[in-house]
């Protein structure tokens, strides 16, 4: 936690400046904060020992966690239309 509150600035230029949206109703800013606390808790994180390994792993976690957020915004977004659902065969002995 101590390594994430020293890069702080730097983190948050890296990840935050690219591009505006909202995932979810999840600003950028909301999913930096997720990817802090999921880092701040991972143990992968806790044995990392330079700033760079630290920050390269944010990173990739911030990607990932953006990415989980853009997928869910699309599942809500599609609607799913009776033609495109099957509904299960049933077998009626007679």
């Amino acid at each position: 936690m101590t390594m994430i509150a020293h890069n702080y600035d730097r983190l948050r230029t890296m990840c935050i400046s690219h591009g505006q949206g909202l995932y979810c109703s999840k600003s950028k800013e909301d999913l930096f904060q997720d990817t802090i606390v999921f880092v701040s808790q991972d143990e992968k994180a806790s044995s990392l020992s330079t700033d760079k390994e630290l920050i390269d792993y944010f990173c990739y976690r911030f990607r990932m966690i953006e990415f989980q957020a853009i997928n869910d915004n699309k599942l809500l977004k599609e609607i799913p239309y009776a033609d495109y659902l099957q509904t299960p065969k049933t077998t009626e002995e007679e």
